[in-house]
């Protein structure tokens, strides 16, 4: 099972820890993986997404370069794990490890520890779209939403 590591920068993991690299690792395509990541288990409708990652585009290029980076990652995981219903895209149960889940489920279990183990840094540490505001505006209220609860635990802990 692949994992993908939002703490502390963005990269997409094997089943053994080694860092991916190839099509699926471009930008564009991790950045999609954080959104829905984020939405799980709900989704994020096609329109919202491919506005939030090609803003520059207009609406036909940027849901071509959506189908495309879809393309790619169901190659990449499989296709059942980017399941579509009518216009919204979801992350499938089980189709990755996501450290920010992690993190999140044991804050919500009460494991304070753990959970501030799992923090390995900020949210898309270091990681950027070029010419994308809206995607840049929502990976900073992550960010701040994320750090605060890290900060919280280890307030809680002290």
């Amino acid at each position: 099972m692949y994992s993908l590591r939002l703490l502390g920068g963005c990269s997409l993991h094997d089943g053994g820890g080694a860092p991916v690299g190839g099509r699926a690792t471009h930008r564009h395509r991790l950045a999609l993986l954080a959104r829905l990541a984020l939405a799980h288990p709900a989704g994020v409708s096609r329109d919202k997404l491919a506005g939030l990652l090609w803003p520059e585009r207009d609406e036909a290029a940027a849901r071509h370069l959506l189908r495309v980076a879809l393309h790619e990652l169901r190659q990449f995981l499989g296709p059942a794990a980017l399941p579509s219903t009518g216009g919204e895209l979801r992350l499938a149960p089980g189709a990755l490890t996501v450290d920010v889940h992690r993190f999140e489920a044991r804050l919500a279990e009460g494991a304070l520890e753990e959970a501030v183990a799992a923090y390995r840094g900020p949210f898309l540490d270091g990681f950027f779209l070029h010419e994308s505001t809206p995607f840049e505006e929502w990976a900073s209220a992550e960010r701040a939403r994320l750090a605060a609860a890290h900060v919280a635990a280890l307030e809680r802990l002290a």
